[in-house]
């Protein structure tokens, strides 16, 4: 909503990977809202809700690791599957379309940009996960090395 938060914003998007930042929204979202353009929202989930998802469906959920190598190999969820958060716009294609996908990172929020983008590729069922990686290790659920 304020222009003076444009380059803290512009470092953190160039962070994970966004590098063709053209502007910013005049006005904020409440402009965008009152002025009656469409609005996406975007799931999220506990770590919690998560783990239970995962020991109930049967392998049916795609959990989407968007964090750097580094972070990777300290740990992940089992069956997780790695795409840098900078690399994911020419690597979406391996993100399956027919699964219910949960993506998470550090602490959530490349995980939502990473979600948001898989959204706007036309992924209908992507879901954030709150706190990311930092939250599931907190919580002291399980994680893999490979």
């Amino acid at each position: 909503d304020d222009p003076s938060h444009a380059p803290e914003v512009a470092t953190h998007l160039l962070r994970v990977g966004f590098d063709d930042l053209r502007g910013y929204l005049e006005g904020g979202m409440e402009t965008w809202e009152t002025s009656g353009y469409p609005l996406a929202t975007l799931s999220t989930i506990s770590v919690h809700d998560l783990q239970s998802r995962l020991a109930t469906d049967g392998g049916k959920t795609f959990v989407l690791d968007v964090r750097t190598e580094r972070e990777w190999e300290s740990g992940h969820i089992d069956r997780a599957i790695h795409v840098h958060g900078g690399t994911l716009q020419q690597r979406f294609a391996e993100v399956p379309r027919d699964r219910p996908v949960a993506v998470v990172c550090g602490s959530g929020y490349r995980a939502s940009i990473a979600a948001s983008f898989l959204q706007r590729e036309g992924y209908q069922d992507v879901t954030n996960v709150l706190g990311g990686m930092s939250a599931w290790k907190s919580a002291k659920l399980p994680t893999v090395k490979d």
